[in-house]
């Protein structure tokens, strides 16, 4: 793919789970030459199928890049594809811009910044929003924390992959995307709390549903979560055990800054009870699996009244 300075461009891309999948096709369909690195080689290959390369590990996927994009699960995942052995440091060139799209701390980005700064190379932390679906149409949504010289450079890649939001400095992307799942997280398990308490008292889950949607008390993620909870579908769009690293995250962040949030401390304990659960690879939303448990019910749809015989 030529950039809009007439430049051929490399791109490493490192993690190619539930989102990075999407967004590596997406690169490769454009006409980038990509260069793919996975833990797990076969989801590389698998991204592969239509083009790109298969590296052997992040100092290859790294090697002669312009850019680098990781979309990786958790700091120690990030760091490690850094600054481990065969990691990204060995091998990157100065002038080279990092992505970072995972959701990370703050100070782990920033502590990634300064390791690439000692390389003269460059780093925008733009996790993103959005799920599966919009990461295989290039639909996600991007909040950057960087120079706005440096992701100027880069908004060709960015528009292959969806829309971005410029939040500020380093590490400000990072702070973003903690704040909007915690709000998210936050507003789902109340959702959930209501659901169990209206259909333990009788209430069909459906009306209350519509009752809720009809109200102020509607919101973007009920309105996604709520018909998987309902059908009984925990496919993860974005699994429960990445979600709670997250709270962890935010609590941690909360912490650094000497703030105390009672929600996300809640939040925490909801997500270990989960995770002790074995829900750990289920959708977020299943959440509501332990409350259900509690309540002994399941919030579900209910089935439709058997048709009248014809005389």
């Amino acid at each position: 793919m030529i950039n809009r300075n007439g430049h051929q461009q490399r791109i490493g891309f490192i993690g190619t789970g539930i989102m990075g999948s999407g967004m590596a096709r997406n690169l490769i369909r454009t006409g980038y030459d990509v260069h793919v690195y996975n833990r797990t080689r076969s989801k590389a290959e698998a991204v592969t199928h239509s083009g790109g390369t298969v590296a052997d590990c992040p100092a290859d996927a790294a090697r002669d890049a312009d850019v680098i994009i990781t979309m990786l699960s958790d700091p120690e995942a990030l760091l490690g594809v850094v600054t481990g052995v065969q990691g990204i440091l060995e091998t990157i060139q100065p002038g080279t811009i990092l992505i970072d799209s995972s959701t990370v701390s703050p100070p782990t980005s920033l502590e990634v910044l300064q390791r690439l700064q000692e390389k003269e190379a460059m780093m925008l932390d733009a996790p993103v929003f959005g799920s599966k679906n919009e990461a295989e149409k290039g639909e996600l949504g991007f909040l950057v924390g960087g120079d706005a010289e440096v992701l100027e450079r880069v908004q060709d890649i960015f528009d292959c992959l969806g829309r971005v939001r410029h939040i500020g400095g380093n590490g400000r992307g990072a702070s973003a995307k903690l704040v909007l799942n915690l709000i998210m997280a936050g507003t789902l398990q109340v959702f959930n709390e209501g659901m169990v308490l209206g259909t333990k008292a009788g209430i069909d889950p459906k009306v209350m549903l519509e009752l809720i949607l009809s109200s102020r008390a509607r919101s973007g993620i009920i309105e996604m979560k709520a018909p998987q909870i309902l059908n009984r579908n925990f496919t993860p769009f974005f699994p429960l055990h990445l979600m709670a690293k997250d709270m962890r995250l935010v609590r941690e962040s909360a912490a650094e800054l000497g703030m105390q949030l009672p929600i996300a401390e809640t939040l925490n304990a909801v997500y270990s009870g989960c995770l002790n659960a074995g829900l750990a690879n289920e959708d977020f939303a299943a959440t509501v699996k332990l409350l259900e448990q509690q309540a002994e019910l399941e919030v579900k749809l209910q089935p439709s009244p058997a048709p009248c015989p014809v005389p």
